[in-house]
């Protein structure tokens, strides 16, 4: 009897030894996917989280009144609307990716043989530098510019082209070679469109509303040809009500 006894006993201690064993492993198990799961998806605390604060509503303003005013370059409330008019439009062509890359090229030779053919019109010169200066390649577009001024002689509209690439050129920072072609078309005609509508333009981005109003408003009154009143009259309503804002 003590013998069997002794056995039962010795069974039971057996088994609870490998219920501990079991149990034991299993935590480790659960552990080690514990701590594989925090590898792969880190915990980031409560206190961290920082919800995105949302731009005010005169930044937002700013914003589109720039992408109105300035994406369409420096012509953007001349008689050139039309035609940037035009190019909004081709560019929101879905096929825009589809046609015929070779047409501005042949474009260019086109403009290129005209010149070769006709060397001192001054005309043919700054087509190509306004050419060059609307696909963005601000050199090409300097050159051309300075052969017309040097076949034409000195002129207001020559320097505003030439302010206006280096406008860009600059990344639209009024550096002080900029301000001083400006100058030099002011000089020469103090009402040169192009030139304010840059100064304007330049005021406009750097929250100056009071300084482009006011070249806009010496634009209007000109009753000039070469102005679109109604964009005109458009950014300086746009430009008092940011300044209300401010």
């Amino acid at each position: 009897m003590r013998r069997r006894g002794a056995r039962r006993q010795s069974d039971v201690i057996h088994r609870a030894q490998g219920a501990i064993a079991r149990h034991a492993q299993s935590q480790t198990q659960d552990e080690a996917l514990k701590q594989e799961l925090a590898q792969d998806i880190p915990d980031t605390p409560a206190d961290n989280w920082q919800p995105q604060r949302a731009l005010p509503a005169r930044a937002l303003w700013l914003s589109l009144a720039a992408v109105l005013l300035i994406s369409g370059g420096i012509y953007a409330l001349t008689s050139r609307v039309p035609a940037v008019m035009a190019e909004h439009k081709r560019l929101a062509d879905p096929l825009l990716n589809f046609t015929d890359e070779e047409r501005v090229e042949q474009q260019l030779a086109a403009l290129q043989q005209k010149i070769r053919a006709n060397p001192q019109d001054s005309t043919l010169w700054a087509e190509l530098g306004e050419y060059y200066l609307y696909r963005n390649s601000y050199q090409n577009a300097y050159q051309a510019y300075q052969r017309a001024m040097l076949l034409r002689g000195e002129n207001a509209e020559l320097w505003s082209a030439l302010a206006t690439v280096r406008y860009y050129q600059a990344g639209q920072k009024m550096t002080e070679e900029t301000r001083q072609l400006i100058d030099n078309a002011l000089a020469l005609d103090g009402n040169e469109v192009t030139a304010r509508m840059l100064l304007a333009s330049d005021a406009f981005m750097h929250a100056d509303y009071a300084e482009a109003i006011n070249q806009w408003q010496r634009l209007l009154d000109l009753n000039s040809p070469r102005v679109n009143r109604a964009k005109l009259i458009e950014a300086i309503n746009m430009a008092k009500m940011l300044q209300n804002q401010g």
